[in-house]
């Protein structure tokens, strides 16, 4: 599956309304796509990955895109790579 700007805008946007102080961005490259989740708190702390990883999670859940998250829950990518809208 392809992620597009649109999900992006939209997990950002459902991040922003939970009050999360966090972004997250696409990497898009021949080889693929990944995502990168950078703190907007001014200390670059990571705290409350675990609801910000749910959130993600759910929302690509909803539209039906499975994620994996790499070992420090700071980036993630499509488990299914196809080409699939």
């Amino acid at each position: 599956m392809i992620i597009t700007w649109d999900n992006i805008s939209e997990v950002n946007r459902r991040i922003e309304e939970r009050d999360l102080a966090y972004k997250v961005h696409l990497s898009d490259a021949c080889g693929g796509q990944s995502m990168w989740i950078e703190s907007m708190d001014k200390a670059n702390h990571f705290d409350n990955l675990d609801d910000l990883n749910d959130l993600i999670k759910g929302y690509f859940s909803e539209i039906h895109a499975d994620v994996e998250f790499s070992w420090d829950k700071k980036s993630f990518w499509s488990k299914d790579r196809s080409l699939i809208f």
